[in-house]
């Protein structure tokens, strides 16, 4: 296990999810958006949507082919992925800087960049096969507010400060707040996207909180009315 993330990480939100004996198979067509999905996609990235729609052909695709994701993951890459990172495009500051930690197949960071082209994005990643995947995708979408940084968190101390740093399925949040809370600048804060066992992650993780400058977690649910399931974020702001 590394003091990021383990390279052959299994998790409820699918970042390299092959399932425990699953091997990648013939990679699937990217489902088609349903209506309700669709009225999301559009809400959330606007006249971007068409490469949005090309990032989610990538990780039904080529993401299989790299092993970032399983089969299993593809009938729910638009709920369960793509839009279940975009919802937290509007929590971000506009012109801010965004670093995301683990950025494993991009998500949250290249959703979120898609969503919020105003927003400049530093996708913070160890293994070579997911940057080299990423970077792919970055030049095949032209997305110009996306920097590629492969590295752990804590080997980036000194470049990298950031308005906000996102982080999704790394690891409990007692691990996570010593990797992330260094990103980030004086007034900055974290949007961590957790599971259903955050309350109890943030009791875990009192300790952390106070040892690294952090104010008072907040828990949020964003996407009520608008997506089927809601994301969880935790938010916490540089004390």
């Amino acid at each position: 296990m590394s003091g990021q993330q383990d390279e052959d990480q299994h998790d409820e939100h699918g970042k390299d999810l092959l399932g425990e004996h699953e091997e990648a198979q013939e990679p699937l067509e990217a489902p088609e958006l349903t209506a309700a999905e669709r009225r999301a996609a559009e809400i959330l990235f606007g006249d971007r949507l068409p490469l949005a729609e090309r990032f989610v052909e990538h990780l039904c695709s080529t993401g299989v082919e790299h092993g970032l994701l399983g089969p299993r993951e593809i009938p729910r890459m638009w709920s369960r992925h793509v839009l279940n990172c975009a919802v937290l495009g509007p929590e971000l500051p506009a012109g801010g800087t965004v670093a995301d930690v683990g950025s494993g197949a991009g998500l949250p960071g290249i959703a979120l960049a898609l969503a919020r082209p105003d927003v400049e994005f530093q996708l913070i990643e160890p293994m070579e096969r997911r940057i080299h995947w990423m970077d792919m995708v970055v030049k095949d979408l032209g997305l110009q507010n996306v920097e590629l940084i492969r590295a752990r968190a804590e080997e980036v101390t000194d470049e990298v400060m950031a308005d906000v740093v996102t982080a999704r399925a790394v690891s409990a949040l007692k691990k996570l707040l010593p990797l992330t809370a260094p990103l980030l600048a004086d007034d900055g804060e974290l949007l961590l996207l957790k599971g259903r066992s955050v309350d109890q992650e943030i009791t875990a993780a009192r300790k952390a909180f106070s040892t690294h400058r952090l104010g008072r977690p907040q828990v949020l649910h964003l996407g009520e009315g608008l997506l089927e399931e809601t994301t969880t974020v935790m938010r916490c702001p540089r004390r």
